[in-house]
């Protein structure tokens, strides 16, 4: 198992999805705005939350909940983040926005500073 260095606890790629403290902070945020809830197992988008990914023009299509939006135990956390379609598609929304950029290999880092994680979550994903 990779070492977790402070960069890949805080933010890096799991299979395309965001993962590390920022990917349970975005996960909670989503939960505590009424868009997202835990469903057997897996995330689903709720009525609000559904409004909201079409907002951002994200495929909101969940009928298979574990491929849409799987609940991805995070091995530095302990604790879940998003995965899935859904994850992979927040991820690429906050790469192309250039609220998250790349570092070395799995690393990711926030480009507004002084903000933890330095991601706008709330200002990029109107959360």
């Amino acid at each position: 198992m990779t070492r977790a260095t402070p960069a890949l606890k805080t933010a890096r790629r799991c299979y395309g999805h965001l993962a590390g403290e920022a990917g349970i902070v975005l996960r909670e945020m989503l939960e505590a705005a009424g868009y997202l809830r835990l469903q057997d197992g897996a995330y689903r988008l709720t009525d609000s939350g559904r409004r909201w990914a079409e907002t951002l023009g994200l495929e909101t299509d969940d009928r298979d909940p574990a491929k849409y939006a799987r609940r991805c135990l995070d091995w530095t956390e302990k604790r879940p983040h998003i995965g899935g379609r859904l994850g992979r598609a927040l991820l690429e929304r906050l790469i192309e926005t250039g609220a998250i950029v790349a570092g070395e290999g799995r690393e990711l880092r926030g480009a507004v500073a002084g903000s933890g994680s330095g991601i706008d979550f709330r200002t990029v994903l109107a959360i």
